[in-house]
């Protein structure tokens, strides 16, 4: 379901309403699969800057490319702070994705970053957000603060044990699962070992009681038992999956 507004300003709406999301990462530094991926059925895209090569002249382009399909969006930023937040939203992103976030310190210090008003956020009008100077200033900073989404990835054990404060912290509008570091970090071998399970369950548990939106990466096999714990936004891969997927099939039908 989309409004008015259009898919990339009503993200935020529609997330903070409880509807199901389903969207992508990209690790591929390239307009070109910005622009396939935006005109799919996807609701939104997340550029993986932590684990792929993506330059911020790369980033500018394929923002530039999701902007003019209207498709939402984000940035798994490098580095956890405020001030790595500040490039991505001026160069359009609909939110950033910030890693191991495991304080309440650390979770208000990215909440004031996303937003203007009563927010650290410097401004600028004239980058891409701001329509290069065209957007009248209170006009923009107003659609900014209501539309801009700001997720928290919970992957420490230290963010498990400091889930009950996170949560309390305003403009953090989704705590994203990152299952894997945190089955590195409790010395489990799988995310489905029960040390892993617990603590999730724990996570989930005490964002939706505080109102917290909850986000994952998910296959297939895993969706239901997600959505049962209360996901709502679901990355499911990368265009790197569909690429491996697509090649196993069309050998194996080949060779069949």
């Amino acid at each position: 379901m989309t409004t008015n507004l259009g898919k990339k300003a009503s993200f935020r709406n529609r997330l903070l309403a409880g509807e199901e999301l389903i969207g992508m990462f990209v690790k591929t530094p390239a307009y070109q699969m910005i622009e396939v991926l935006g005109n799919s059925e996807l609701d939104f895209l997340a550029l993986d800057q932590e684990h792929s090569p993506f330059d911020l002249a790369a980033m500018d382009s394929c923002m530039m490319a999701g902007n003019a399909v209207d498709m939402p969006m984000f940035v798994r930023i490098q580095k956890n702070s405020a001030t790595a937040m500040l490039y991505p939203l001026d160069c359009g992103a609909t939110g950033v994705i910030v890693p191991h976030v495991a304080t309440a310190e650390k979770a208000m210090e990215i909440a004031a970053g996303g937003r203007y008003r009563g927010g650290t956020r410097g401004f600028a009008g004239t980058q891409r957000a701001g329509g290069y100077g065209t957007k009248p200033m209170n006009e923009y900073i107003d659609a900014s603060d209501a539309q801009t989404v700001i997720i928290a990835q919970i992957e420490d054990v230290d963010a498990v044990n400091n889930i009950e404060e996170i949560v309390k912290i305003e403009n953090i509008d989704c705590l994203f699962l990152g299952r894997m570091d945190l089955t590195v970090g409790l010395g489990a071998t799988s995310p489905s070992d029960k040390i892993v399970v617990d603590a999730v369950r724990h996570v989930c548990s005490v964002a939706k009681n505080a109102g917290k939106k909850l986000a994952a990466y998910a296959n297939l096999a895993e969706k239901d038992m997600l959505r049962d714990l209360g996901i709502t936004m679901f990355t499911v891969g990368s265009e790197h999956s569909l690429v491996q997927a697509g090649v196993k099939n069309i050998v194996s039908e080949f060779n069949s």
